[in-house]
């Protein structure tokens, strides 16, 4: 079910509440329309409690982005080392067949040579 602006609307007028209109009628960027007041004593803490905690999220972030930048060198190494690996099994099959088939070629000289020393003898005889 979609919620559209005009149901909301007629619901902030039946409950006649505060909140939802400054929430309506706010701008999409924007923050809260009031804002709490604070004692000027308890200000001093506050801030300095939320200097402590962005230094820590800061830190947290330092480390995240480090670990990330570690597992990323790793990922790319083991794909290089992949990649390595692939040309050389792709090259010793290369190697391979070359050899088979230069086995199968010189097997084949070998049977005709045979062949034509037999004829030749046999040639002879007669």
């Amino acid at each position: 079910m979609h919620i559209t602006p005009e149901k909301l609307k007629e619901a902030a007028e039946a409950l006649e509440c505060t909140e939802l209109k400054s929430f309506m009628f706010q701008e999409p960027t924007a923050g809260p329309l009031t804002r709490k007041r604070r004692s000027s004593r308890s200000t001093g803490r506050s801030s300095r409690r939320s200097t402590r905690g962005t230094r820590r999220s800061s830190r947290g972030t330092r480390r995240s982005t480090r670990r990330s930048r570690r597992s990323t060198r790793r990922s790319r190494r083991s794909r290089r080392s992949t990649r390595r690996s692939r040309r050389s099994t792709r090259r010793s099959r290369r190697s391979t067949r070359r050899s088979r088939r230069s086995t199968r070629r010189s097997r084949r000289s070998t049977r005709r040579t045979r062949r034509s020393t037999r004829r030749t003898r046999r040639s002879r005889r007669s």
